[in-house]
This record gives structure tokens, C-alpha cells and sequence, in this order.
């Protein structure tokens, strides 16, 4: 297998559901440290613009948002699966409740008094405050407002106590091995049970807490550390593609070589312009020449995200 980089920061709760995939598939990456908040110079030549954490790289190919690289380390390493194809609509339908309101939902818990009193410590007042500014301009212009702690108060314990319902019946939220359901539930847990004013809140949620340490032991795998500018060489010295689906969707009118623009709908839209390599049902392939690197590919998955084409 053609070696995986995960451009990623260790705060980073969405990198944190990818690190314990690789765990889970027991295999060796590499590490690209990122930035915390923009500007990211080395890693927005790779994407085109697009800012969210984390981003895999595959020699030449760069894949974006962690459904669709979930997807894609569960390709190319097929066992242990994450998606059984007798739970697919229950995984799709938990993962979908992660990302789009648990994580939103966590988010106002850490900034909570005591959770917030942590983050000065570690982060200090100034850097704090520009993380929040850098946070605030993420969701402009997106489908999805900024969580406030209204959103989080009716969302984040209702689901901490069915989630912990279920959990008593089962290791795991689907039986007894994970499936990506498991990884995407884990990453807002994650982000509140790392922070030491606010993760006394989910003590009262045994099974929770089980399931979290059962998880939590699955481990990284095998990272090794790789400088931001040795992943660029390795960017521009491969000679091979990834793989693509046989089958082009036509249901947008776009033809491979067409200039499109790739956005994320929900926050974090700066779009990503390039010419349509491929289309198919789960995602979309954009072709970039970046300076100093050559031509790349950026991959998205369809959900989640809107295909402009340029006139």
C-alpha cells in the first residue's frame, strides 16, 4: 500500500475518529503536524483552499473531509471492516449524528466556565482569542450557524443518555465489534472527556464510559513523524494515481475536464476550483496544478458538499 499521510493536529477531535481508524486497521502512517488556525501554507497548496482538519494524502492523491477518508482506509484495508453491509443505514445514520450535531453540540460544553478555564491554561488568553476568531470566520457563509450553548444544552446530554442506554446492551453501539459508527460517536466524547473542567459531566454515564475506554485502548497504530515539507516532495516525486470508481456519474451535466468549484455546505466553505477528473455516487475528484508540485488530485465525498460548474 502506497504509504498514508494524515495532515492532522493532536487537539483535532475529527483527526482523533481518523487515528483510531488507523488504529483499528492496525496500520503504520505518517504525521503532518498542521496549525491550530489558519493560515495552514503548507497544507492549503495541497487542497486549494480547503482549510478543515484532518486531510489524507496518498502520494498525489488528497482526500478531504473524514467520511470520505474513513471510506477510503476502509478500501484499502478491508479487514477489520467498518461498515458491515447489514448495518450500512445505521452506521450511515449515527455517523451522520456525530459530525452534524454531537461534535456541534460538544463544542459549547468545553467553553463552559470550567472547560474554558482549561483552555486558557493550556492555550493562554491571546491564542484562545484568536482560535475563537478563527473559528467564528469557519462558519461564515455556511448552512450551519456557529453552536451556542442553547443548541448545546438541548442536544449533548439527551443524546449522552441514549448513547449510554444502548451502550448497556452491547460493547459496542451495533454488537460486538466497532464499525465507523463507533469511530464517529467517539471523537465529540473524545473532545470533552480530554478536557479536565468539563469531563466530570459524563461520569454519570457508566456504559458511556466503558464503551470510551474499550475504545480508547484500539490506539493509533504506527505513525511516524513527517515534516510538512517532505510530504510536498512526496506529493510531487510519485508517478501513480489512486485508483477511481468504473462507473462516471452523468446526473449533473458535467463531463470529465470541466471547470467546477467543490464547497463544503455546512462551514469551512471556501470552494476548491480545478477541472473534473471523476464523478460517481460517492464522490467527486478535482484535478489542481499546484506550484512547486505538479499536478494533484482532490477528492471529496458528495455529501455534504455542492459541484458548481464554471461557465
Amino acid at each position: 500500500m502506497t504509504s498514508l499521510i494524515l495532515h492532522h493536529f493532536d487537539a483535532s477531535p475529527f483527526s482523533e475518529k481518523v487515528r483510531l481508524i488507523l488504529g483499528y486497521k492496525n496500520l503504520a502512517w505518517q504525521s503532518v503536524q498542521v496549525p491550530r488556525i489558519m493560515p495552514k501554507p503548507d497544507l492549503m497548496p495541497l487542497t486549494g483552499g480547503y482549510r478543515k482538519t484532518p486531510v489524507l494524502q496518498i502520494g498525489r492523491d488528497i482526500y478531504c473531509d473524514t467520511r470520505l477518508i474513513a471510506r477510503t482506509i476502509d478500501r484499502l484495508a478491508r479487514e477489520p471492516t467498518l461498515l458491515p453491509p447489514g448495518q450500512a443505514a445505521s452506521v450511515r445514520a449515527l455517523e451522520h449524528l456525530a459530525d452534524s450535531q454531537l461534535f456541534l453540540a460538544a463544542v459549547p460544553v468545553l467553553f463552559r466556565p470550567e472547560g474554558r478555564k482549561v483552555l486558557q491554561e493550556k492555550l493562554g488568553d491571546a491564542y484562545l482569542a484568536k482560535f475563537q476568531a478563527d473559528r467564528a470566520k469557519l462558519f461564515q457563509g455556511g448552512s450551519v450557524a456557529r453552536p451556542d450553548e442553547v443548541f448545546s444544552r438541548a442536544n449533548w446530554a439527551p443524546a449522552m443518555a441514549d448513547l449510554d442506554a444502548q451502550l448497556a446492551e452491547s460493547a459496542f453501539l451495533l454488537g460486538d465489534a466497532p464499525t465507523l459508527a463507533d469511530f464517529a460517536v467517539y471523537h465529540p466524547v473524545w473532545y470533552v472527556r480530554g478536557n479536565a473542567g468539563v469531563a466530570p459531566t459524563l461520569d454519570v454515564y457508566p456504559h458511556l464510559l466503558q464503551w470510551f475506554a474499550r475504545m480508547r485502548d484500539i490506539g493509533h497504530g504506527r505513525p511516524t513523524e513527517l515534516a510538512a515539507c517532505e510530504a510536498l516532495e512526496i506529493a510531487s516525486d510519485c508517478q501513480e494515481w489512486q485508483s477511481l470508481a468504473d462507473t462516471f456519474d452523468n446526473s449533473l451535466g458535467l463531463s470529465a475536464g470541466d471547470a467546477i468549484v467543490v464547497s463544503a455546505r455546512d462551514y469551512g466553505v471556501d470552494g476548491v476550483a480545478g477541472e473534473l477528473v471523476h464523478l460517481d455516487a460517492l464522490s467527486v475528484v478535482v484535478a489542481r496544478e499546484v506550484e512547486g508540485v505538479g499536478p494533484v488530485r482532490v477528492h471529496f465525498p458528495r455529501v455534504g458538499f455542492d459541484i458548481a460548474g464554471c461557465a
